[in-house]
């Protein structure tokens, strides 16, 4: 190793306005770039996987010269870390608390299209948690696939000074909670004193939505928001039928995942989410109806929809009838550009209403309501689930 790391900290200079973890760990991690081709390599690879195939790029041969640095200065911005080659380019931009926005990302992506001639530029985002990925940028990854990587390596190089600024750099990430969660994970400690007034804070936004005028085919009836089977939000029940859920609409953030079976979705994000609900006398019946399969099938080749997903837990196992269909959205994404209660409830109803619209395509909601309901009026009494 030919450039020494105490020589690349002394350049390091902390910038105004900034976490000063962030450009400290990108100086450290850019030296063991430039000084261990074997990391390069793994770590080029390892960023590829999290690019879409159509937009990978050509990675340079073992004979052809990467560079590697840091605080690049380009109009209008400062890269956090550059790494160029013959043909191709990628530019970092690198967080570990602060949030990311698509204005800056968009920024990034305007100068990979200028300012690199000759070569094919990408813009890549490494993040604390995934709930910082932009999908503006063209891949992003989380620095504990960073860590998963440098401790792969750190078993499998047999270089003792390869090993041992591996195995410090694994040590400052494990310090700063950027590994694999531990079970009381850094980020949960750093965050709880905010994040504790959730749950009542979700109620106070989605309280008033239970009641409005939804723009639906036919009459639903609202209920108030509550926390039930782990999940925190509002119903709305077709009014009139002989069973509430026929189906009915949760509208909702899933705040414990195992009653409804999925728990290992979306783990360190939250989700605003429709879920289609069916009542338990409904399980042997609703699966095989024409009108279900053709919703399941238009969310499937409609999604995603105005950043809304779907999710069909009918093919998993085991499957819970109960609440089969999903359409999901990051919350975080539609409270984007928010500041008061207003505008945060304001922001989730027409996030609502984009994922309602979907699901009533070529009216598709209503025919598999009308057909549940005569085949519901055939059964005993009503009950709840």
């Amino acid at each position: 190793m030919d450039d020494s790391l105490l020589v690349s900290l002394r350049r390091y200079r902390p910038r105004e306005g900034r976490d000063s973890l962030e450009d400290y760990l990108t100086e450290i991690f850019a030296w063991l770039l430039r000084n261990s081709r074997k990391v390069a390599d793994a770590f080029l690879d390892t960023v590829m996987t999290h690019v879409p195939e159509a937009d990978r790029l050509e990675l340079p041969a073992d004979d052809q010269e990467i560079t590697w640095e840091t605080q690049a200065t380009y109009p209008g911005a400062r890269l956090d870390m550059l790494a160029q080659w013959s043909g191709g380019a990628l530019l970092f931009e690198h967080k570990v608390h602060a949030p990311l926005s698509a204005e800056q990302v968009n920024k990034y992506r305007d100068l990979a299209a200028s300012e690199f001639p000759g070569r094919t530029a990408r813009v890549i985002v490494i993040s604390a948690n995934t709930g910082q990925h932009r999908p503006e940028a063209h891949g992003c990854l989380c620095w504990e696939d960073v860590y998963e990587l440098l401790e792969t390596l750190h078993k499998t190089l047999s270089d003792p000074a390869e090993q041992f600024h591996i195995a410090s750099l694994l040590a400052l990430l494990r310090h700063e909670g950027l590994h694999p969660a531990a079970p009381i994970s850094h980020q949960a400690v750093a965050f709880y004193p905010v994040a504790w007034r959730l749950p009542e804070q979700l109620a106070d936004a989605l309280a008033p939505l239970a009641y409005e005028a939804w723009p639906l085919a036919e009459r639903y009836e609202g209920l108030s928001p509550k926390t039930r089977w782990g999940r925190l939000g509002f119903e709305l029940i077709p009014a009139g039928g002989p069973l509430h859920w026929m189906p009915g609409l949760f509208v909702a953030v899933i705040l414990d995942a195992r009653d409804h079976l999925v728990q290992n979705r979306h783990t360190d994000r939250v989700m605003l989410t429709v879920i289609l609900d069916f009542s338990v006398k409904l399980h042997d019946i609703y699966p095989r109806l024409p009108s279900y399969e053709r919703l399941v099938r238009q969310l499937h080749e409609r999604t995603p929809h105005k950043g809304w997903y779907f999710y069909d837990h009918l093919e998993e196992r085991p499957a819970n009838r109960y609440h089969p269909l999903y359409l999901e959205t990051p919350l975080l994404e539609v409270l984007r550009g928010t500041t008061t209660m207003a505008e945060q409830r304001d922001a989730i109803r027409r996030a609502v209403c984009d994922a309602i619209e979907l699901l009533q395509q070529d009216n598709a909601l209503k025919t598999l309501t009308d057909e549940v309901r005569r085949e519901a009026s055939l059964l005993g009494e009503p009950q709840r689930r």
